[in-house]
């Protein structure tokens, strides 16, 4: 005896596929989540503007600069201070070009910094790296 054809179950309406996505509870944003490229980079073009790199420099592209960095709620530059402070009082050319990336992080035109209010545990405090071959 031959068995019936299973029928096969219609599609869901379009109207009632959208019903069902809007019953799904939303993603919620997860402040632990680290920041997005596009975050990092808003920042790096923000500061850019700042930052001016001494004329003639010597390796530049082999010369990268930390800046460790306390921040505000609001994105104001609490603290600036240059990582590598030894070297500071051994290279007189990396003491400029310290001391210019310095004064970009705390420059009133590149402050507050544009970062999502609810990271601000993440970003309180970082390290920015001047790099002259990856900012210009």
């Amino acid at each position: 005896m031959k068995q019936p054809e299973e029928k096969p179950k219609p599609k869901p309406a379009f109207e009632q596929t959208i019903a069902e996505a809007l019953k799904r509870p939303e993603k919620r944003h997860n402040p632990q989540q680290p920041l997005s490229d596009s975050e990092i980079n808003a920042v790096r073009r923000q500061i850019q503007r700042c930052w001016n790199l001494p004329a003639g420099a010597k390796d530049a592209e082999n010369l990268v600069i930390e800046v460790a960095v306390k921040l505000n709620r609001d994105g104001t530059v609490r603290e600036a201070r240059v990582v590598d402070a030894q070297r500071m009082h051994t290279d007189p050319f990396f003491r400029t070009a310290a001391e210019a990336a310095r004064r970009a992080v705390l420059n009133p035109r590149c402050n507050p910094l544009k970062l999502p209010p609810e990271k601000y545990q993440l970003w309180q405090q970082m390290t920015l790296n001047f790099n002259p071959s990856e900012m210009f």
